[in-house]
């Protein structure tokens, strides 16, 4: 009878041992594991000639840039990933190197450094120097003179990884054929009142584009740069109006942020220099 006791007790203990070995097998599958952190992601930002960021509104999916005319403005292309990448930018569908209607898959870009960040000044003109950004009335815009004033009011950048190989295999030949390559001459804009036979049918509906402005000294360089894929890893795409045409959007601007203050005009001075009346001119 014990002995028989013994082997029902023996045989209970491995049945719950059994059980116990399959619970914790299904505990250690079921195992939470912390989800990788987002990698960081590229960004643009636009800033005023001063280097202050220009107010921006989130509308229905789309972020809008407030601008002014006659403001110059700044692209910075931001890269916090720890490899440098490609940016190919255009403003109003305009490439900002070639002046050519924007197409990243011909057109090469700016090269923005590991955590780093590269300002545009404007459209190239040579390595030395950019026509400024400065917002205008539509048909005075870059675009608008060359053809495409349906593209007025967006800035958009597409991002290329790098390709990365050990210097010991790059071809020196790509290396110094990089180097002497110079830049096509981007095309200078047509005179508004000359006409756009190459003009769309429809223009923008914003209130504002982007001029061909004063040369400003910007140098660059030319390096070599693999891109990794055909295709960009992201595109971005901010699209810009003034106060008025951001308000017809629905975008409450003058409700919700300080509106910018006029430029302060000089004060009238009730004796001035001059010993007589001049005739005015």
């Amino acid at each position: 009878m014990n002995r028989r006791r013994l082997r029902i007790i023996a045989a209970a203990l491995a049945t719950l041992a059994l059980c116990l070995g399959v619970v914790v097998a299904a505990a250690q599958t079921r195992t939470w594991r912390r989800p990788p952190p987002p990698r960081p992601q590229y960004s643009v930002t636009v800033e005023d000639g001063a280097g202050n960021p220009l107010s921006t509104y989130s509308h229905r999916g789309t972020t809008w840039v407030l601008g002014e005319e006659g403001e110059r403005y700044v692209i910075v292309v931001h890269n916090p990933t720890p490899d440098r990448v490609e940016a190919v930018v255009s403003v109003d569908g305009r490439d900002v190197l070639t002046g050519r209607a924007a197409d990243w898959r011909k057109h090469r870009g700016y090269i923005v450094p590991a955590h780093g960040s590269v300002r545009i000044d404007g459209f190239r003109q040579s390595l030395d120097t950019v026509a400024a950004f400065r917002f205008t009335d539509p048909p005075n815009s870059y675009s608008s003179r060359m053809g495409t004033p349906q593209n007025v009011g967006v800035i958009g950048a597409a991002f290329f990884r790098e390709n990365v190989r050990e210097e010991a295999f790059l071809p020196d030949d790509d290396w110094r054929f990089d180097r002497r390559r110079r830049p096509r001459a981007m095309p200078k804009p047509s005179s508004p009142s000359g006409g756009a036979p190459r003009a769309a049918a429809r223009e923008s509906d914003s209130n504002i584009g982007t001029e061909y402005g004063e040369s400003r000294t910007s140098r660059v360089m030319q390096t070599f740069f693999e891109r990794a894929t055909s295709t960009p890893a992201r595109v971005l795409t901010l699209r810009y109006d003034d106060a008025d045409g951001l308000e017809a959007r629905g975008i409450d601007v003058f409700g919700q942020r300080f509106r910018r203050p006029p430029p302060p005009r000089p004060f009238p001075q009730a004796f001035v220099d001059g010993e007589f009346a001049p005739p005015p001119p």
